[in-house]
């Protein structure tokens, strides 16, 4: 396995990936003052985004089934727990955008190969609050 996005495996067969981009960035605001450079302030992560591409061969492999499938994830924007193939979870992610291109097209209009980009946007894990917060903080005021 190479990645696991949710339920959908990304492998070398039947739908791979051969490429992958990992951008991260930093959540800075900017403030302004009189006769300077605007000084920023760190906010926090600002998440990353994971763009994942590769190219399949349907009418020999398959394939177009798992990239359906990706399509129907980005539509319904669900969110999904990322894991590279040495057991590393990269956190939570939406499919942002996504793109495939039919080449060498056969009488069905499906293309021979077909080249695919998965483009992925971090969000925050759920798991960050605790599931007692609430009654914590209640406990500190003593109110129950």
């Amino acid at each position: 396995m190479l990645y696991m996005l949710g339920a959908l495996q990304l492998d070398t067969f039947p739908f791979n990936a051969d490429q992958v981009q990992i951008s991260s960035k930093a959540d800075i605001a900017k403030k302004k003052v009189i006769g300077g450079i605007s000084p920023g302030e760190f906010m926090g992560d600002g998440g990353k985004t994971l763009t994942i591409s590769g190219q399949i061969l349907p009418l020999k492999i398959g394939g177009l089934t798992q990239l359906d499938m990706a399509d129907q994830m980005r539509k319904s924007g669900e969110v999904f727990p990322v894991m590279r193939g040495d057991g590393i979870r990269l956190g939570n992610f939406a499919i942002k955008s996504m793109s495939e291109t039919h080449k060498h097209l056969a009488r069905n209009g499906v293309g021979h190969v077909v080249t695919h980009r998965l483009t992925l946007q971090q969000e925050p894990d759920e798991s960050q609050s605790s599931p007692g917060l609430v009654p914590d903080l209640l406990s500190i005021f003593d109110i129950f």
